[in-house]
């Protein structure tokens, strides 16, 4: 099944709690066609629901995607991976400009037309928590092709593939709530954290959109043989190109930072100067995922697990 296009069509957005409800179901009677154990697991904080296929303890492998869809933002999120300082600086930039905004207007207001201190600072914290909450929590985005439906389409296609193989050493966690802090993954760390020690998680996120597929991964899965395994068996075709990093110099913030061995992998574009970036998250034109994007991530799961 061509999992993509029926996500796009039938749960683009996945933030309230009963389209969260509804997708979740649909999971669920997947996994029971393809004769998987599978199950909603309520965190001990009881704040997020994460999906749970297979038995992740008994795993040697987890692949893993966030499953909820983010709030419409003014700002893109732009992902940098491989650029740390230029991250980080387009990380402030739209707080730096709501700050200054703010501030500008909240003067105006306050101390020159109405020339009170204290309608001063009402009127900042009026006018930047408004503006905050409006144009980056409050909305749902509609469109969130790239950020994370191309993630649980790639989980789900090796889900099929997989079982069809042997899924017998691999298992799949949809995560809840990475849009607010990566709120799932860490609590289902916290609530697993001696049998999650030493597994390795592979997790997708934001990968339908450029050619440029890249890995990083933390310190405890460059340990791991089954991810030397994988870095050996990986192939180039079809226009695709393969990274591999570590966590010195790289940035991208997702759930598997949650995890002792944990590994991202997104997909980029690229500038002329060689510049590695994900454009339009968190945006109305996060439009595109492209399907050769996660037949090509299934066929490097396949060929390696």
């Amino acid at each position: 099944m061509r999992y993509l296009e029926y996500l796009k069509q039938q749960h683009p957005i996945r933030r309230s709690k009963e389209q969260k409800s509804v997708f979740r179901q649909y999971v669920l009677d997947e996994a029971k066609k393809l004769q998987l154990s599978a199950r909603v697991e309520a965190t001990r904080d009881g704040k997020n629901q994460n999906l749970v296929i297979g038995e992740p303890e008994e795993a040697e492998v987890i692949f893993t995607a966030h499953y909820d869809t983010p709030a419409c933002s003014l700002f893109p999120n732009l992902m940098i991976p491989r650029n740390k300082p230029l991250f980080f600086i387009y990380q402030f930039l739209p707080v730096t400009l709501l700050l200054a905004l703010s501030l500008g207007l909240s003067y105006l207001i306050g101390m020159v037309w109405l020339g009170d201190t204290r309608a001063y600072m009402l009127s900042f914290l009026v006018l930047y928590y408004g503006v905050y909450f409006l144009g980056f929590r409050t909305f749902s985005n509609k469109n969130n092709c790239n950020d994370n439906t191309s993630g649980v389409a790639t989980l789900l296609e090796i889900m099929e593939r997989l079982s069809k193989k042997s899924a017998a050493n691999v298992a799949f966690l949809f995560f809840d709530n990475e849009e607010k802090g990566k709120k799932g993954s860490k609590a289902y760390v916290a609530d697993h954290k001696n049998a999650m020690e030493k597994k390795l998680i592979i997790n997708f996120d934001c990968v339908g959109n450029g050619k440029h597929i890249v890995f990083i991964a933390k310190d405890g899965a460059e340990k791991r043989s089954v991810y030397a395994k994988l870095k050996q068996g990986v192939v180039e075709k079809d226009g695709f190109t393969v990274s591999f990093y570590g966590m010195k110099g790289s940035e991208s913030n997702s759930d598997y930072k949650n995890f002792p061995c944990g590994v991202g992998c997104m997909a980029c574009k690229q500038t002329k100067k060689g510049l590695l970036y994900t454009p339009y998250i968190h945006t109305n034109k996060d439009v595109v995922a492209n399907q050769e994007n996660i037949d090509f991530l299934v066929g490097i799961v396949l060929g390696n697990f």
